[in-house]
């Protein structure tokens, strides 16, 4: 029985040769190439939102250098913000570019262009000053939401510092605002350093289901944490795509919940421990985990259900293997979007309470 585990576990989604994935992991790693080669078409992407917006922090604590890369933070991020921007899909976005610091639009909101884009990307500050100015930026945000229909993902990089004069508000309650008025999700990319800081944007993270933060040091180091925020692969296309990448990532077996339940099913188990076993074993790899739930019930509720679910899995494999960094494990959660079956049988609704697993390479 184990056996044929390792074996499931060891599929190659991706290789040199043409090869068909029938059931498409929504977070099959979609390399530069692919897009060269235009494999990956609109075909198989699900939009999640419908605009984005960046507000990007150039304060003077970005001027530190970042690691060993020989960059500054505020280069690191206009680096990573190229990089993303390369190969992002052109799904009928609108996208905005500000500055906060103080804000400024760089790229008002618009249809977003690829080439436009990456223009406004170059004209960032190219050297850190002055303050955060958070709450400015999160009430500017006001006026330029109101004009938008859909769903928003902002991409707020901030170091979670702020004014703190008597009578202003805080920023997680005008990020709270911001989410009762519209269809807001925000994606925080903390630099910041302090326990106070680090609170300040948890709690901005907190104000609905679809909002999360994450150290900027992380999504450097492996971009999949943005994976999802504005689409994913569709699970029931199949798919050939051709890679110069002779391995990507392996791809386990989805792990199954009963309704309404937080914990893995017995049967899951013991693939989970095959998944700590690897981990562990080859240090050089993360896994990516993404939860999702059948249609059953409201969505805001089936967006904690599925994040719960992806953290019980998380917590299941690190208890298998405990010296397993807990940054190797990185959580997606999107409720009943996605479906791999239908959702009006009961086997249907059975395979969609899910969380799906995917094994990539650290470059």
């Amino acid at each position: 029985m184990k056996k044929n585990l390792i074996l499931q576990l060891l599929v190659i989604i991706v290789s040199v040769a043409i090869f068909t994935v029938t059931q498409v992991f929504a977070f099959e790693i979609i390399t530069a190439e692919d897009f060269k080669k235009e494999i990956i078409t609109k075909d198989i992407l699900i939009k999640t939102a419908d605009n984005f917006i960046v507000m990007f922090d150039s304060s003077s604590s970005m001027k530190e250098p970042f690691k060993d890369t020989g960059l500054t933070t505020l280069d690191a991020a206009k680096k990573l913000l190229k990089d993303r921007n390369a190969i992002l899909p052109d799904l009928g976005y609108n996208a905005g570019l500000y500055l906060f610091t103080p804000f400024k639009p760089i790229y008002m909101m618009q249809k977003y262009d690829r080439d436009k884009f990456a223009a406004a990307i170059d004209q960032l500050p190219a050297k850190a000053s002055g303050a955060t100015l958070m709450q400015q930026g999160l009430h500017k945000l006001d006026g330029v939401l109101s004009g938008l229909s859909g769903r928003t993902v902002v991409f707020l990089f901030t170091d979670g510092m702020y004014s703190r004069m008597p009578g202003t508000r805080k920023p997680v309650e005008i990020a709270r605002r911001l989410a009762e008025k519209y269809n807001v999700c925000f994606y925080v990319i903390s630099t910041a350093k302090g326990d106070l800081e680090k609170d300040v944007l948890k709690a901005v993270a907190s104000i609905n289901e679809c909002s999360r933060v994450v150290p900027f040091d992380q999504v450097y180091e492996k971009p999949v944490y943005l994976a999802g925020a504005l689409y994913v692969v569709d699970s029931k296309v199949e798919v050939k795509t051709v890679s110069e990448l002779k391995v990507v990532g392996i791809k386990p077996e989805n792990v199954l919940f009963e309704f309404d339940q937080l914990d893995p099913s017995l049967d899951s188990r013991d693939k989970l421990t095959l998944v700590a076993d690897f981990l562990q074993n080859n240090p050089d790899t993360f896994a990516v985990l993404a939860g999702f739930t059948d249609s059953v019930g409201n969505p805001e509720y089936n967006l904690k259900l599925s994040r719960m679910r992806s953290q019980n899995v998380k917590n299941y494999i690190l208890e298998q293997q405990s010296h397993i960094d807990i940054d190797r494990i990185i959580l997606f959660w999107f409720g009943s979007i996605n479906p791999v079956a239908p959702n009006d049988t009961d086997e249907g609704r059975s395979k969609n309470r899910r969380v799906e697993i995917a094994i990539g390479f650290m470059k």
